[in-house]
């Protein structure tokens, strides 16, 4: 057989090393670490390809394969496998266990070989019941902040463009200095004292969802809390922001910036018992010309305000507010436990300045069934500037 007919044997045996790069790379970024990993021993060509795989992800069955290891010897594989990593590493998850006592050298060291592979999202969960403490550069579930933890993480991940804080404590500030930074989501049991966003000049998606507002929160800071952030298009809050944010008169007067490009706003638990809170939801309705889809979840007050009383403290009046024009808004979804009138006043504004409103989604979570009739010949009644806009009414009775 000639060296021609051989090669030519051979390309006809080991057709997966010429596979389209495309194709491949989908291959690989379907596979667990353990099988990426064997794939090195399919072909010669396919010996480092594992090694340029954009993302890694050691998670649940990782930790579960390496059980009849020790547990340094399951940090060393993690370890070996980011040294002999050679391209660009751009997404990063980690799991730790219940089972598995981790040594804050060794997640270090791995921080530190991601800090130069470009990575722009990183996500670490710890599921071990105790906390830990990490000196700098990470971010993840149940793990204790210092207090300059955030800026070395921007620092040694200048290209991150999404930054998730859920249930994490031990830092009091957030300070976002990254230009590249799209998408920061804070959630938990814990408030931050002071958040500072004036950096973030690029950031399109903004998630403050704490439930409770804090005590020591500076609320001199709240009024530049969001001025600056000319590409925002999506803002959800949470009861705890929502307080804040009112109480410290934030708005209508506080604000002066437009959100020109904000296209989804989600407002969770909002008292529409609370004229504060009632005004700062109008007032940054009315900066965000070109809102598109609206959902709010309202608060089930301390005081329950039966639909029948007509006269209750706080009462929205929606001729006051009628000068808005929300053009641009489409769906609205609103979901309430039990209906009080400013609940209807706020749907009869957004139906009087909404031209371009297709559905309202009414959702009431507990009603007795003698009220529902009223308020469905309320809802009928209510003048529309929109002429398709349809309100889908669905509750659930109470007995």
């Amino acid at each position: 057989m000639t060296r021609y007919e051989k090669e030519g044997h051979a390309h006809h045996n080991d057709q997966i090393s010429y596979l389209p790069s495309n194709l491949t790379d989908s291959i690989l970024s379907k596979l667990s670490i353990q099988d990426l990993i064997r794939t090195s021993i399919l072909s010669r060509g396919w010996r480092y390809k594992w090694t340029s795989v954009p993302q890694l992800a050691f998670e649940n069955d990782f930790f579960e394969k390496c059980k009849h290891l020790e547990f340094h010897e399951t940090s060393s594989v993690i370890t070996q496998i980011l040294l002999l990593h050679s391209g660009p590493i751009v997404k990063f998850t980690l799991y730790i266990p219940k089972n598995f006592p981790i040594k804050m050298e060794c997640l270090n060291k791995w921080i530190n070989l991601l800090s130069g592979k470009g990575i722009k999202f990183l996500k670490i969960v710890n599921l071990q019941n105790v906390p830990f403490q990490t000196p700098s550069h990470i971010f993840s579930y149940d793990i204790i902040f210092e207090s300059n933890a955030l800026q070395s993480l921007m620092f040694v991940c200048p290209s991150l463009v999404i930054l998730t804080i859920s249930y994490c404590s031990g830092f009091e500030c957030i300070n976002i200095c990254s230009p590249t930074l799209k998408d920061l989501r804070v959630s938990g049991d814990e408030f931050i004292k002071s958040i500072c966003l004036e950096k973030a000049k690029n950031m399109t998606h903004l998630s403050l969802m704490n439930d409770q507002p804090g005590n020591n929160f500076e609320r001199d800071t709240v009024t530049n809390l969001i001025k600056g952030l000319s590409k925002i298009e999506s803002i959800c809050l949470g009861e705890g922001y929502i307080q804040i944010f009112s109480e410290a008169g934030f708005l209508p007067k506080g604000l002066q910036t437009s959100f020109n490009t904000l296209k989804y706003l989600e407002l969770d638990s909002v008292n529409f018992c609370n004229s504060r809170e009632i005004l700062f939801v109008i007032s940054l309705l009315k900066s965000s010309p070109n809102l598109k889809e609206l959902l709010i979840e309202v608060t089930q007050p301390l005081l329950l305000i039966s639909f029948n009383v007509m006269e209750q403290p706080h009462t929205l009046e929606v001729s006051k507010y009628n000068s808005c024009c929300l053009s641009q808004l489409q769906t609205v979804s609103i979901n309430v436990y039990k209906v009080c009138r400013n609940t209807l006043n706020f749907i009869q504004y957004l139906l009087a300045n909404s031209p371009s409103l297709e559905s309202i989604a009414f959702t009431i979570d507990a009603i007795q069934e003698h009220s529902i009739l009223g308020i469905k010949q309320d809802l009928q009644q209510m003048a529309r500037v929109s002429k398709k806009v349809e309100v889908e009414l669905s509750y659930e009775y109470i007995y």
